[in-house]
């Protein structure tokens, strides 16, 4: 007589409890309610139809016994595997977030080293070789320098000088960047450049008197700029270039830079020092490139005791550029310049443009 079965009611409010435990929609309290009222209802359907009222008691309290401490191990094993479940996927959440954070830290260690070296000098270092050097040749380096900007920079306040500095630079970096151009290094108001080194995917296959022209065109582009973003006739600057040989390596280890050496370094230099302003001026060996690549441009040839060497040296002055490739070059680099600007603008407008869920 008080013997649980299967299909007696305990058993079947057993049953529904342990489906109850596991419905994982609901909270665990809300679970345990479901299943106290189950046991209540079967009190109450107990007392009203059993005839014998003096063993109902004892036999109700017997099932009820049972099916609480069923209830209370269900709900306790249940607790528990959803408590395992929560510290795995914490875990789990835990380590993803960290393995996140590793790539982009890793992104932005990249995105660093692409800023400070080029690509190639950055694949290297991934493959871990040491020291990283190499040698070109043919390789037109270039030397800026702007006269009368020391005196104006005592001139003016410090915000005002930053921002003329960032107003140059920013338009510096991008004449360099259009014509495929490597900013090596900037001194003060300086600016080192090299053409045809280090290779540039975009600009493989370009002979030694092409990166010569597209040094001199950057040059006076340089000028020109100087001039737009000033309004200071008392700037101006002198340019100097050179073509040669050079060695190319990253030097350093707190804040590694990939610099180039060589006489032909010193040499650019020399040919800036010695410079007028406002106009450009090359050595022999890049002229006489430019001239057999039938790059026109006027030059002005001179006779100049240069420091540092021996014998007079012959140099040429560049005033104007006459290179009909030059200038098909520079419509090709303002057609790109505006198009990516309405490109820019375009996605501008469309970001800013409301959605239907927004409403107009």
């Amino acid at each position: 007589g008080g013997h649980i079965v299967y299909n007696s009611p305990p058993a079947i409010i057993a049953i529904f409890g342990a489906y109850v435990l596991f419905y994982k929609v609901i909270t665990i309290s809300q679970r345990l309610t479901l299943c106290a009222l189950a046991v209540l209802s079967y009190v109450l359907f107990e007392l009203f139809s059993c005839d014998n009222v003096f063993a109902v008691p004892t036999e109700i309290g017997r099932n009820i016994s049972f099916l609480l401490i069923f209830f209370i191990f269900m709900a306790c094993g249940v607790r528990l595997e959803e408590h395992l479940e929560h510290v795995a996927h914490y875990e789990q959440r835990k380590a993803t977030s960290h393995l996140e954070g590793i790539d982009r830290a890793r992104a932005a260690s990249s995105g660093l080293l692409e800023n400070l070296l080029p690509r190639h000098v950055v694949d290297l270092v991934a493959d871990g070789v040491s020291p990283i050097a190499e040698f070109f040749d043919n390789v037109t380096i270039m030397f800026t320098d702007i006269k009368g900007f020391t005196a104006l920079s005592s001139q003016i306040s410090a915000h005002e000088l930053v921002d003329l500095l960032n107003s140059m630079y920013s338009a510096f970096d991008e004449i360099i960047v259009n014509w495929g151009l490597y900013k090596v290094e900037i001194i003060g108001d300086a600016y080192f450049v090299s053409a045809g080194c280090p290779p540039s995917p975009q600009c493989e296959g370009l002979t030694a008197d092409n990166w010569a022209m597209r040094a001199v065109e950057v040059g006076l582009a340089l000028q020109r700029a100087l001039a737009r973003v000033t309004e200071d006739d008392s700037l101006q600057m002198r340019v100097g270039l050179h073509t040669g040989s050079v060695v190319a390596g990253v030097v350093g280890k707190k804040g590694p830079r990939y610099h180039l050496f060589g006489t032909s370094v010193g040499y650019a230099n020399k040919m800036e020092s010695s410079g007028v302003p406002g106009k450009l001026h090359i050595s022999d060996a890049t002229y006489q490139l430019l001239v057999s690549g039938g790059h026109e441009y006027d030059f002005q040839e001179q006779i100049l005791e240069i420091e540092g060497e021996t014998e007079m040296q012959k140099t040429h002055l560049v005033t104007k550029s006459k290179n009909k490739a030059a200038l098909r070059m520079q419509k090709e680099i303002l057609q790109q310049r505006r198009a990516g600007g309405r490109a820019a603008r375009d996605d501008f407008q469309a970001s800013e443009r409301p959605t239907a869920s927004q409403g107009v």
